[in-house]
């Protein structure tokens, strides 16, 4: 585990770096299709989203999430994650939600995890 200092002083232990986006990608619900909220980063173990409903930690879904792709294309990926951690009060940017929250991967199809891997190292 690597360890990344942030804001204020906090540590913090991640297995893998986050990707931060450019542009906003689409957490979509799988189960109902409702759009949860927007994707903040993301990782090949796990995501953060801005959503305007507060997640339940230990809570598993199943999400899609709609990753940018070239020349505006897109690329839905489908997982299993679990919520590790729900604070209130995020807004970044344009995106104003009620909270952020992070999840850790638990499931993915090998062909997901192929494009999410490819969406980390070229995007």
């Amino acid at each position: 585990m690597t360890d990344t200092m942030l804001q204020k002083g906090q540590l913090e232990k991640r297995r893998s770096p986050r990707k931060t986006l450019a542009e906003p990608a689409q957490v979509l619900d799988s189960d109902t299709g409702q759009l949860m909220g927007v994707l903040e980063d993301v990782s090949k173990n796990g995501f953060s989203v801005l959503t305007g409903q507060q997640v339940r930690l230990s809570e598993t879904r199943k999400v899609t999430i709609i990753l940018p792709g070239p020349q505006e294309s897109t690329h839905r990926i489908n997982m299993l994650a679990e919520c590790v951690w729900c604070q209130s009060g995020n807004k970044q940017g344009d995106h104003n939600r009620d909270y952020a929250a992070g999840f850790q991967l638990r499931e993915i199809e090998e062909q997901d995890a192929v494009a999410l891997n490819y969406f980390m190292r070229d995007y």
